[in-house]
């Protein structure tokens, strides 16, 4: 019995990593209109220019906390791995493109 070997345009190994990478995106992309989107309604159903404004405070400390989940994510883990040293984890991420 002869097989014919296939060959796939990517390997099935890097499938996942693609579709996560999509997903990811749509992710961020969907997070941005779902923010928008509170924000309009917030602006609509008071018809206000205060909750214009707090709408849109809101909108910059979410994208804020949001673009900055990494950073956050790293100092968090540094603080708790370094929990039982003498010196803890710096309290801020040194300042990039300085």
């Amino acid at each position: 019995m002869d097989t014919t070997p296939v060959v796939l345009a990517v390997p099935i190994e890097e499938i996942g990593d693609h579709l996560l990478t999509v997903g990811g995106t749509w992710a961020e992309k969907g997070l941005m209109v779902a923010i928008l989107f509170a924000v309009l309604v917030a602006v609509c159903t008071k018809m206000s220019l205060k909750a214009g404004i707090g709408a849109l405070i809101g909108l910059v400390v979410c994208l804020g906390i949001y673009q900055s989940k990494d950073v956050l994510a790293n100092a968090f883990k540094e603080t708790i791995s370094n929990v039982s040293t003498q010196t803890p984890a710096p309290s801020a991420p040194p300042a990039s493109g300085s």
